[in-house]
């Protein structure tokens, strides 16, 4: 069984992907660089990874989107194990957003132009700050943003030390974080997996944690609070689920 979808993935999924991904890419760059940035910054790419998803044999299920409010931007603070989890996100969040990626990815041959044209915000390491002036320039545009927390990959499919960036952008901004949970991505695709199995993936959405909840008696926004509260919620769904994330 194996073998045969691995044969799959050759012959079929891997020549449609290469098809969908250029047109996705060239239209994402296209509308955005004419002015339709809120739609072809987005649906191109919610197309491609439920495409993506759908030929991989991955059926989704989603869970808590009563907590995603109409018209909120949003921080969104999702554990990262695999690649999987950018289109399970991509193609079931349901709304505008920008992602804040590794500056590396702006390399990957069409994507990475794809996704510069459609604003989204590439970390650069000698410029840290950099990101929260994009971060905060996109929440005043009525887009979230999506940051992993972790900053990599699992190796283990466990979640990682968080790092403070997420929070501070909801800090300065006053933007909620939106804590979420990804389940069966790593039994898809680990870190240093070369060939995706077929899988269950559900994506977890959480009530917000709303900045203002977290002042100090300065009135200035406790981030390191805020860390702690989200990096239970995914722990404690780690626990309920074991290492499939």
């Amino acid at each position: 069984m194996k073998y045969l979808y691995r044969l799959y993935l050759v012959i079929i999924v891997l020549p449609i992907l290469v098809v969908v991904t250029i047109l996705a890419s060239v239209t994402t760059a296209a509308g955005s660089v004419l002015g339709g940035g809120r739609i072809f910054s987005y649906y191109p790419g919610w197309i491609w990874s439920r495409v993506t998803l759908y030929l991989l044999l991955c059926p989704v299920s989603v869970s808590g989107k009563e907590y995603v409010k109409p018209g909120t931007s949003y921080v969104v603070t999702p554990n990262h194990t695999s690649a999987i989890d950018i289109y399970l996100l991509y193609g079931y969040f349901d709304r505008p957003f920008k992602w804040v990626m590794k500056g590396a990815l702006r390399k990957i041959p069409v994507v990475g132009w794809a996704c510069e044209k459609a604003g989204f915000i590439f970390v650069n390491l000698a410029k840290p700050m950099e990101v929260v002036y994009y971060a905060e320039s996109a929440i005043k545009d009525r887009y979230s943003i999506i940051i992993f927390p972790e900053g990599t990959r699992s190796e283990d499919g466990r979640v990682g030390r968080l790092k403070k960036g997420a929070f501070r952008i909801a800090g300065d901004t006053g933007a909620p974080i939106l804590p979420v949970y990804i389940y069966g991505a790593y039994d898809v695709l680990p870190k240093h997996g070369f060939w995706p199995r077929p899988g269950r993936l559900e994506l977890k959405f959480f009530p917000e944690l709303r900045p203002d909840d977290f002042r100090d008696e300065d009135g200035k926004v406790d981030v390191s609070s805020m860390l702690r509260v989200v990096d239970g919620i995914l722990r404690a769904e780690e626990t309920i689920g074991g290492k499939q994330s």
